[in-house]
C-alpha cells in the first residue's frame, strides 16, 4: 500500500463509500413500494403531489417536482402533477415575514393542499418545526402524508401516513439516498 493510499482524505472517502454502501443495502423496499403506491394512486385520481423540504431537502423537493412531473410523462399516461413548496422564495419569504418560519409549508398545505392530495416532505432528521407543522396540517385536511427521513426518523417518522427511513447518521449519506429514492420511484412510474 502506497503513502497515498493512507492519506486522510483516502481514509475518509473509503469510510464514506462504505457507509453509503450500508445505506444502499439497508434500504426499505416494503417503504418504498408504499410510497409508489402513493403516487401512484395519486396519479390516478388527479391528486396533487406537494413536496417540501429545508436546505438540501429543499433542493431535492424541487428536483423531485420535476421528476414527478416531466419525468413521469409518457405518452398517453398522465404525470403526476406536483408542486414543490420550497421552491417559490416570494411565497416562502412572504410567509415567513408575516407568520414566521414555522409556518412557511403549514400556510402552503392550507393554500394548495386539498383532500385526497399527498405531501411529500423530505428531512434528513424529521424535527424542523416547518416540516412538522406542515404534515399535521396536511393530516387535518385529508392529505397522504409521506416522510423521507434519516437519523433516527426526528416526529416525522411518527406522524406521516407512509415514511422512508434512512438508517443514516450524515446528512450527505441521508440526502443521497433521499435523492435515490425518489429517483428510483419516479422512474419506476414512467415505466422504467
Amino acid at each position: 500500500m502506497s503513502d497515498a493510499d493512507d492519506s486522510p482524505f483516502r481514509k475518509f472517502a473509503r469510510d464514506y463509500q462504505a457507509r453509503f454502501r450500508r445505506a444502499v443495502d439497508e434500504w426499505d423496499l416494503e417503504a418504498l413500494e408504499a410510497l409508489a403506491e402513493v403516487l401512484d394512486a395519486a396519479r390516478a385520481r388527479g391528486a396533487t403531489v406537494l413536496i417540501a423540504g429545508n436546505g438540501g431537502s429543499a433542493a431535492i423537493a424541487n428536483h423531485a417536482e420535476c421528476d414527478a412531473s416531466k419525468g413521469t410523462f409518457v405518452d398517453g399516461r398522465a404525470p403526476l402533477n406536483s408542486r414543490s413548496l420550497s421552491a417559490n422564495t416570494s411565497v416562502l419569504t412572504a410567509i415567513g415575514n408575516d407568520l414566521g418560519y414555522p409556518a412557511i409549508f403549514e400556510k402552503q398545505v392550507e393554500l394548495y393542499g386539498k383532500p385526497g392530495d399527498v405531501l411529500v416532505l423530505v428531512s434528513s432528521k424529521g424535527s424542523s418545526p416547518n416540516v412538522v407543522n406542515a404534515c399535521r396540517a396536511a393530516s387535518e385536511r385529508g392529505l397522504v402524508t409521506v416522510a423521507l427521513v434519516g437519523f433516527d426518523g426526528g416526529s416525522l417518522r411518527g406522524l406521516a401516513d407512509c415514511v422512508v427511513h434512512v438508517p443514516a447518521e450524515n446528512y450527505g449519506i441521508v440526502e443521497d439516498m433521499h435523492q435515490a429514492c425518489l429517483h428510483l420511484v419516479t422512474q419506476f412510474l414512467r415505466g422504467g
